[in-house]
């Protein structure tokens, strides 16, 4: 009997091959073969799979993204601190999490000349906006509407992304606790005046 392959375990391994190749020489210097090295299989099979480099792309911001939203978080009402901190978690604070913030700016570049890539991009962002939204709402003893919900995610996203991308850019110069302190002096007031019914914040 031939061997069974699961497709979908096989497409997940490729993409989290490529999340590694790509964070760590980008996607101009990624190569199929090398994705195909990485996770131990054929390049024919990478290209069974996916349709060229852009194709392998999406697979792996697909992938970082699943593990954003696959992170374990509490059910229980944060406060500020605890928002705060949630938000730092989404830091290239390691270098497993670097390499994944390396495929996102790939991913953006790509994303900015390429409609339907930039469609994907809305729909992985909104995913994450949404896991956002949930967990401000915590903060507030009368619920926010969703739109001023989703208003503060964003701003608390834009923060993330604006330390973020200063730590792949400069990653000596932003060791992990200087990205938490940054974030937490972008935060801290915009939170506090949210929880406190601010419609400013």
């Amino acid at each position: 009997m031939p061997k069974q392959v699961d497709a979908v375990r096989q497409r997940r391994t490729i993409a989290a091959a490529a999340v590694s190749v790509i964070g760590a020489a980008g996607i101009d210097g990624t190569r199929l073969r090398d994705v195909a090295a990485a996770a131990n299989v054929t390049t024919g099979a990478v290209t069974h799979y996916f349709d060229g480099k852009d194709a392998v792309l999406e697979a792996a911001l697909e992938e970082v993204v699943r593990r954003v939203l696959e992170r374990p978080d509490t059910d229980s009402p944060a406060d500020v601190r605890a928002c705060i901190d949630i938000s730092a978690s989404y830091l290239p604070l390691n270098a497993e999490s670097l390499g994944e913030w390396r495929v996102w700016l790939a991913f953006w570049a790509r994303a900015m000349t390429d409609d339907r890539l930039r469609a994907v991009h809305r729909r992985y962002y909104s995913a994450i906006v949404e896991r956002i939204a949930d967990r401000v709402s915590t903060l507030r003893t009368t619920p926010p509407t969703r739109a001023e919900a989703i208003a503060c995610a964003d701003a608390v996203l834009a923060a993330v992304d604006g330390v973020g991308c200063r730590t792949v850019l400069e990653p000596e110069a932003w060791p992990a606790e200087r990205q938490r302190q940054a974030l937490s002096m972008l935060l801290l007031p915009m939170l506090t005046a949210f929880a406190a019914g601010n419609q400013e914040f």
